[in-house]
């Protein structure tokens, strides 16, 4: 079986497991591998499952809810054994997350009740502006070692023929056809199958899917190690912290000033002023001063959908016989991108014996396109409140 696997502009954790699962894999990349978020190594594995039960409980109900923590909850086992099979040295460091409120709120909303423990001070070194933390596993990784090492196993016994700086331009798809063609700068491909994983942009090429998917842009910076102490996250309107094996802190803001663009080229000034300011405010070691320590600042593309879910299935367009979708992580790729996309590949094979991929995930239904279009017509849904734009290159 021949296969296109589009990345268009940003590769994602998916890619390496989709072509693992298939033969004859042709992956397009308008950039260089890894030239996007990925590579911009937030390196973050933690489930959100706390922050966001609730509203997730008023889209799908509390089964399919419990069902979707569970497939985030599975995947730091996942990618940890799967590195190891590799061989693959990511700099994965499993720790233990600290999922840390400092409004009472918020904290509340988390959980039915708490109270303020001077373990989270003194232990992991968070403020007294903290009123409350939830804890649970989690690990830091450099997904961009992880990415390349995947794909370099993969190219070189010549399964994966990788094609970067290189732009599709369309897709022809003609139901009479065993074969889509897709239309490149470079030349044509014909392949049977052609996998949208593109992930903030894989509205590119599909336009049925933009009202749905938004491309947006957060913020980074990265603390060098003279500045911090030990601390594993962080937060209110959802800041993330992440250190390094070298004691470097990696903070993101990842929530408050973003913008919905698919351009990383540039930050944002409100985000990066907060950031700046982010670690002496949240942290009880870190001294005055370290934003002067800050060695980098970047911004990366994620990818938000308008009911907090990814896309992955058969394509239910018309005109779209050959096309399937594996993307729109909704901003946490490293907990669904790589299961996700091993279901995606059984799908295509025809395997269904162990797809546990949660119903609310899949692109084929058609009462998920009609619920996706009515909470566009009246502002969205509760999760996300961002207007959908279209991810032009």
């Amino acid at each position: 079986m021949h296969f296109a696997l589009l990345a268009h502009i940003t590769p994602s954790t998916c890619k390496p497991s989709v072509a693992y699962e298939i033969l004859n894999v042709v992956l397009i990349d308008a950039r260089q591998l890894c030239a996007g978020a990925t590579g911009r190594n937030g390196g973050h594995i933690k489930t959100m499952t706390f922050a966001m039960w609730a509203e997730r409980k008023k889209i799908f109900g509390i089964e399919e809810t419990f069902w979707i923590s569970l497939f985030e909850d599975c995947h730091l086992e996942a990618m940890h054994s799967a590195m190891l099979e590799d061989g693959i040295d990511a700099s994965l460091v499993l720790t233990e997350g600290i999922e840390a409120y400092y409004k009472q709120k918020t904290l509340d909303q988390a959980c039915e009740s708490t109270q303020r423990d001077e373990y989270l001070k003194n232990e992991f070194k968070l403020s007294s502006r903290c009123v409350g933390a939830i804890c649970e596993p989690s690990a830091s990784v450099w997904p961009y070692r992880w990415i390349t090492g995947v794909l370099g196993h993969l190219v070189y016994p010549k399964k994966l023929n990788v094609q970067t700086n290189t732009i599709v331009t369309s897709i022809l798809d003609d139901s009479s056809s065993q074969y889509a063609t897709v239309c490149t700068n470079r030349g044509n491909i014909r392949a049977r199958n052609v996998i949208h994983a593109g992930n903030a942009w894989a509205s590119h090429l599909n336009p049925e899917l933009r009202p749905f998917i938004s491309p947006v842009r957060v913020n980074v910076v990265d603390f060098d190690s003279s500045s911090n102490d030990k601390a594993d996250q962080s937060t209110c309107d959802y800041d993330y912290l992440i250190q390094r094996n070298d004691g470097d802190l990696v903070i993101g803001r990842a929530c408050t000033g973003r913008k919905d663009t698919p351009d990383d080229s540039t930050a944002d000034i409100a985000p990066m002023q907060h950031l700046r300011g982010f670690a002496e405010e949240a942290l009880a070691s870190v001294p005055i001063g370290s934003s002067t320590r800050i060695d980098h600042q970047w911004s990366g593309i994620v990818a938000f959908t308008q009911d907090d879910v990814p896309f992955a299935g058969r394509l239910p367009f018309s005109g779209y016989k050959h096309q399937w979708v594996c993307g729109a992580f909704h901003a946490t790729g490293m907990i669904k991108a790589s299961r996700t996309s091993q279901a995606v590949a059984a799908m295509i094979l025809g395997d269904q014996s162990n797809n546990d991929i949660p119903s609310s995930f899949l692109v084929i239904t058609e009462e998920r396109v009609r619920g996706l279009k009515r909470s566009v017509e009246v502002g969205g849904y509760p999760i996300h409140a961002h207007k959908a734009i279209s991810a032009s290159l």
